[in-house]
């Protein structure tokens, strides 16, 4: 989703397993979210700004909030992972497909690898949830 950030509160800081982290309110569109990095002077979010993040609610002993985190534009965000994880898997069936065809006798084995990547490719095509 994408927001201009109207303003900017800092919470608090706080010991996690990753280090020291800092708690920031962020809002946005009538909205305030929490925000934690392990920057004081954290600089995803700024006012005015126009920022991309994912906003995920979240229950606590308070009740419900949100939380949001920014767009990462590498490989090691969770939906790559995801993307890539689900990808990995597709290959594996697609040259097992394949295979099954060739043992049949519908393709040659010379042809495995040509049918496993037009296979792959429907795979993806048709799993919506690969879109990003």
């Amino acid at each position: 989703m994408k927001a201009k950030i109207k303003a900017i509160e800092y919470i608090k800081d706080y010991d996690s397993k990753f280090g020291k982290m800092y708690s920031f309110w962020i809002k946005y569109d009538e909205k305030k979210a929490i925000y934690s990095c392990k920057k004081r002077e954290q600089d995803k979010f700024k006012i005015g700004e126009e920022a991309e993040f994912v906003e995920e609610e979240k229950e606590g002993k308070n009740g419900k909030y949100l939380v949001i985190k920014p767009m990462q534009n590498n490989a090691y965000s969770p939906y790559n992972k995801a993307v890539k994880k689900e990808q990995s898997r597709y290959s594996g069936f697609a040259v097992s497909y394949a295979k099954d065809l060739c043992i049949a006798g519908k393709i040659e084995f010379k042809d495995i690898s040509t049918y496993s990547t037009v296979l792959f490719d429907l795979m993806v095509t048709l799993d919506k949830s690969l879109e990003g």
